[in-house]
């Protein structure tokens, strides 16, 4: 999906990745930053149901707290941005390797217009790989599930969006997450807790869940602490042959 709302966003994180790579930033510096992403909402350009939008808060957030700190300052109005590691490097895979900065935000607002985000395999996807997940949600999946939904609401609208949602037939089982009534269906796993009896247990849901209803809709999510070891990697591969999706998120 290219957009001018997703060159927006693209440009602000391009343009907050610089400036943790400075030295030391300045006030004006991140005040000109934290301005302008918050006239974008002000302005609803940019709002909550936009894909990227928990990730544009996590940076919204650290801006403000390094404003607040930069203000501080007596003298030197200039302080170090701090960024966890693996956020950084999550932001910096959304980029391709292209550097966005020097764009105008003021000018690829002006041509960027309020746009409806259906419901299909490639929008949720999109979602679900820009999701940001805080490492205390990956405890249990009560926790991570809640999480997801919760965002995913935002995107695709809080009644189109069901936890544990009935899939019918004898077995009475349930997907942990369903978009649009049937339409897509997500079954969410926390790596760390993913054992060989589990991932049996998972690969025998996907199975059922494919022939029961979703057909080629479905997606397998998983979040863990750490990058995908090798496990992980020949899981994802047998997944991806039977025809569904497979995402993976390391949390932050």
């Amino acid at each position: 999906m290219s957009t001018p709302v997703f060159r927006l966003q693209k440009t602000i994180i391009s343009k907050y990745l610089v400036l943790t790579e400075k030295e030391v930033a300045s006030q004006e510096e991140i005040e000109s930053l934290l301005s302008s992403i918050l006239r974008l909402y002000e302005l609803a350009v940019l709002n909550e149901k936009e894909i990227w939008d928990s990730k544009l808060q996590l940076v919204l957030k650290s801006l403000k707290k390094d404003f607040e700190a930069v203000k501080r300052k007596r003298k030197h109005k200039a302080i170090p941005l701090e960024i966890n590691p693996t956020f950084k490097t999550i932001l910096q895979a959304d980029l391709d390797g292209i550097d966005y900065s020097k764009s105008d935000l003021d000018e690829i607002a002006k041509v960027a217009e309020p746009y409806d985000i259906q419901i299909n395999l490639k929008t949720v996807l999109l979602a679900l790989k820009h999701l940001v997940i805080p490492k205390r949600k990956l405890s249990n999946e009560a926790d991570l599930e809640k999480l997801v939904n919760n965002q995913l609401a935002q995107v695709f609208d809080k009644t189109k969006v069901h936890r544990q949602y009935n899939i019918g037939g004898f077995l009475a089982l349930k997907t942990d997450l369903d978009i649009g009534n049937g339409q897509i269906g997500i079954e969410m796993k926390i790596a760390e807790k993913l054992n060989a009896s589990e991932m049996q247990r998972l690969i025998g849901q996907v199975v059922y869940y494919q022939r029961r209803i979703y057909e080629d809709k479905l997606v397998v999510f998983i979040a863990g602490k750490k990058p995908m070891d090798a496990k992980l990697i020949e899981l994802k591969k047998f997944i991806e042959e039977l025809n569904t999706a497979f995402v993976y998120s390391q949390g932050i």
